[in-house]
């Protein structure tokens, strides 16, 4: 993997919530597995780029609440779940991005 920075970290946060707005949409329709296996490898992908095992879980329980609000019958408790984990997920990213570099020095 390349050098971890503050940018590409904030670039792998930004694919990951493309990837849940994704699933938000589909919210009550149904597992979508092609969204499922892209939403889990974007999780493990950021879990890689953060420093700490609260941080890892951050991604991977935004993955799986995501994947949840698909195959809800009544997505809105699910819909709850996922906007707490995005949020923990998002602050976790914001405090790690602090201690890294913004750019790949060249």
């Amino acid at each position: 993997m390349h050098e971890i920075t503050a940018d590409r970290l904030h670039q792998q946060h930004a694919y990951f919530e493309d990837g849940i707005s994704h699933a938000m949409r589909r919210a009550g329709a149904g597992p979508d597995f092609v969204l499922e296996r892209r939403l889990m490898g974007q999780a493990r992908l950021l879990q890689t780029m953060l420093a700490d095992r609260a941080a890892a879980q951050a991604a991977a329980d935004a993955a799986e609440a995501a994947c949840r609000v698909m195959d809800a019958a009544d997505p809105d408790a699910p819909l709850h779940m996922l906007a707490i984990a995005r949020d923990n997920l998002a602050r976790h990213v914001r405090r790690h991005a602090l201690g890294l570099p913004r750019h790949h020095a060249a």
